[in-house]
């Protein structure tokens, strides 16, 4: 097993290269720039971005150059190493009790975080309690529990969602849904399989991660994929992906 700062290292790069989280922020970021450029025709100051489960910094890198943006994770060596990246504005807290006041944040950004809270109404509750009135949030969460996997158990996932129960959740806690559509949509039939295979053999595999080594050429091939096909409008009319993302007000 490596060690954490090496497992931290291993994940940022991950998140810069591997087609799989690459093309995930991309598509994050795409999606967040109207939204963040309409945001700051309304206030005169710079963004307050809050970056809940940061991680190893990948996406607080990119929303760096769009206001002040804070990152947070429970992770102590997940922020040592965004720090090293150059990262400042980061502290560690429990994402069902943030440290801060309520309605501080122009917007919230929670990537790949609720499915490891037991609580993530608990979580989404406080979400919606520091975005100020007006503010912008997204997410990203697995879908589908029936994609349950290896890789689920090894990330300390409590759930994959199904899209009507997250859209609810999303309510529940005061949030407004714009909108919440399905991504990674051509991965589904090969993951579903993969899915299965995996419970068949459950006694006789060692459980593994899905982060797959492949071929720089189709490393890039299948980002441009995932890119593409939400850049085509695709996803906002497909009944089923790998991935929920999840943009709205409060």
């Amino acid at each position: 097993m490596k060690d954490e700062p090496e497992k931290q290292a291993r994940y940022f790069e991950l998140g810069e290269t591997y087609f799989w989280l690459a093309s995930q922020n991309e598509i994050i970021d795409h999606e967040l720039a109207p939204r963040l450029d309409q945001l700051r025709r309304g206030v005169d100051r710079p963004l307050r971005i809050f970056d809940l489960g940061c991680g190893p910094g990948n996406m607080l890198r990119r929303l760096q150059g769009r206001g002040l943006a804070y990152g947070s994770d429970f992770s102590l060596d997940a922020l040592t190493f965004a720090r090293s990246k150059g990262l400042r504005l980061l502290l560690s807290s429990d994402s069902t009790a943030l440290p801060f006041a309520s309605g501080c944040f122009d917007c919230v950004v929670a990537l790949d975080v609720l499915e490891h809270v037991e609580d993530d109404r608990a979580a989404l509750r406080e979400i919606a309690r520091v975005t100020r009135p007006g503010g912008a949030f997204i997410f990203a969460v697995p879908a589908f529990p029936m994609l349950w996997r290896h890789h689920d158990v090894m990330y300390g996932h409590f759930r994959r969602y199904r899209r009507a129960d997250f859209v609810a959740r999303v309510r529940g806690a005061g949030l407004s849904v714009e909108s919440c559509r399905f991504f990674k949509c051509a991965f589904f039939p090969p993951l579903l399989v993969l899915a299965k295979l995996e419970r068949m053999i459950a006694s006789l595999a060692e459980p593994r991660d899905n982060f797959y080594t492949v071929p720089s050429w189709l490393n890039r091939m299948l980002s441009r994929e995932i890119v593409l096909e939400e850049r085509s409008g695709i996803t906002r009319w497909m009944p089923f992906g790998v991935s929920l993302l999840c943009v709205g007000r409060r």
